[in-house]
Order: C-alpha cells, then structure tokens, then sequence
C-alpha cells in the first residue's frame, strides 16, 4: 500500500503568518504534497492565471530548490521530488511560495522545512534544481534533433537535385543527336526534290520517292521535337529538387539559428548552465558550418558568419581573405 504523504500549509503575501513547518526526509519513496492555502491579508487569493513557484533554499546555504505548482482557488499543490529538495540534510527557514500574476511577483511568507538524514549512503550531491531550465535544456536537445533531420533532408534533396540534371543532361544529349538526323534528312529532301524538278520526264518516280523523304524528315522532327520537350521537362525537374534542396538548407539554418538562441537563453539564466549547455552549442555551431558548406554561401547567425572552404583564396596568421566578399570602412560585405 502507498501511503500519500501531503503536508498543509496556510500563508499569506501581506507576511501575517506565524510561519508553519514542513518535515520531509531523504529516500521517501511515495513524494511528499505540499499543499499551500494562500491568502491576501486574511483574505482568500484567487490564484486562476497565476504562476505560483516553490522556492527552497538548501540548509547547506548555497544551493536552490524551485518547483512549479499546479492552483486550484487559493490553493497551490507541489508533489517534491526528493532526490532534489533532499540532496542536504538538515534545517532550512528560508521556504516560500512565489506567486507572478502578469508583470508582477510576490512571495508568501518563509516557513521552513526540516529534511530528514537518510540512513542509507549513495545520496547524489547538492545542486541547484529549477524546472524551468531544464524544460529550456530538454528543447534545445530537441531543436538539435530537428536541426540534424533537416540537415538530412537537405543531403537527400541535393542527390535528387544532382540525379535530376544528370538526367536533363542525357536527354539534352539525345535532342542534340536526333535534331543532326532531322538536318541532314532535310537535306536529303531538298536535293530529292531537286532531282524531281530536273528530271520532269520521271515525275511519278521521282515525286514518290520526294514523298518518302519527306515523311522520313516529318518523323525524324517529330523525334527531336519529343526529344527536346523531355530536355525540358527533365531541366524544370531540376531546378525543382534544386529549389527543394536550398529549402531543406534553409530549413537546417533556421534549425541551427533556433538551437543556438536556446543556448544562449539558458545561458542567461542564473545560475549559470551546466556543461550540456555548452556541448549544445557546439553542436550547433558543427552543424552551421555543415550547412554553410551544403548550400556554398556564406551562413550569418547572431554575430557570428560561418565561412564554406570554397571562399576562403588565402589563410596567413590572423589574416583571411575571402571570395565575393568585400570591406568599406567598419562594414563588411559577403556575397
């Protein structure tokens, strides 16, 4: 049987309270409910709308526990996980509930928080734990897999864009081919007709075999007619998957830009991200520099450019000369 242990509190943000005590101890297995009645100077705080936040600062006095909370009425319920808010055994009084209604905040009044020792060893060590950074970590992951997709899709497009122009080239070929015959059976009509026109006295004869080149001519256009009509559909193909696979780059720019924004909103947050933060841009900036190389442009993300190799003419020391690419005083052009 599970035993559902929920601890009620009654706070309010004018600060009136006498302050209440909530035990929890390391290892328990079903989670303990803090469940916060909250009031505005004795009166019932509509909490509909509002974001309410469990703030807890560990008795180790550096480390930070922040959980958000589901509201009902005036009601505020957490369910804390203990392998977080329990990291430090010990006595804290420095635990509130946070409350943020459009641009304003407030806080209850502190209550505290006895965290019981485990008697087993194994507990992880303390740090800080804050939901929203690691829903900001868990979306860059994703935008890093998105990215990565498109990057894929952009390879793929660009084999059917080179699949397609081998394509329109061979068929352009066979026109070129079919539309020699069709000259040179128009010149065997010409001269057939002229032999007609000579020879009088052999009309029958000659008009017959006049009207057999001339139909071998007839279908030998026709032949280069269909001919070049393939050239031209096969050419549109082309510049079709082409057209797909600058999308699909495009796609993987957007990709890269979005997961590094990310980066660097969770960079933002205080406190500073952890190390996964920073293997996420890196990641990022791999993948830019794959698509500037895909799509042989230049890739301009926040301030930073990411040069394909094919524009680089020269490299000396701190010294990079670039192709298409031109400086007028402080501003810098790349084509």
């Amino acid at each position: 049987m599970t035993l559902v242990n929920t601890q009620i509190l009654s706070l309010d943000i004018s600060k009136h309270g006498v302050g209440d005590y909530v035990k929890v101890g390391q290892g328990d297995d079903g989670g303990t409910t803090i469940r916060a009645l909250i009031y505005d100077n004795g009166g019932e705080l509509t909490l509909t709308g509002c974001t309410v936040w469990l703030v807890v600062r560990l008795p180790n006095k550096r480390n930070y526990y922040r959980g958000q909370c589901s509201v009902s009425g005036n009601a505020a319920t957490i369910t804390v996980d203990e392998s977080k808010l329990c990291s430090v055994a010990g006595y804290t009084d420095e635990a509130y509930f946070t409350v943020t209604n459009g641009d304003r905040t407030y806080s209850t009044e502190r209550f505290a928080i006895e965290i019981l020792r485990s008697a087993l060893d194994g507990q992880k060590p303390a740090q800080n734990w804050d939901d929203a950074v690691q829903d900001l970590i868990d979306r860059g992951e994703e935008a890093v897999k998105s990215a990565n997709a498109a990057a894929a899709h952009a390879n793929n497009a660009a084999s059917s864009a080179n699949a397609a122009a081998s394509t329109a080239n061979t068929a352009a070929s066979s026109a070129n081919t079919a539309a020699s015959k069709a000259n040179a059976a128009a010149d065997g009509a010409d001269a057939a007709a002229k032999k007609a026109n000579d020879a009088a006295a052999s009309a029958n004869s000659a008009a017959s075999s006049a009207n057999t080149s001339k139909q071998n001519a007839d279908k030998a256009a026709e032949a280069a007619n269909k001919a070049a009509g393939l050239a031209n559909s096969a050419a549109s193909n082309a510049n079709s998957a082409a057209s797909r696979a600058n999308g699909a780059a495009d796609d993987a720019t957007a990709a890269a830009t979005n997961a590094l924004n990310i980066a660097n909103s969770i960079a933002s947050i205080k406190p500073p991200s952890d190390a996964e933060v920073e293997e996420l841009r890196e990641a990022n900036e791999i993948l830019a520099s794959a698509v500037a190389e895909l799509q042989d442009k230049y890739v301009l993300i926040g301030e930073t450019a990411y040069v394909p190799s094919t524009r680089v003419t020269s490299y000396s020391g701190e010294t990079l000369a670039l192709a298409q690419s031109g400086i007028s005083g402080e501003t810098a052009t790349l084509n």
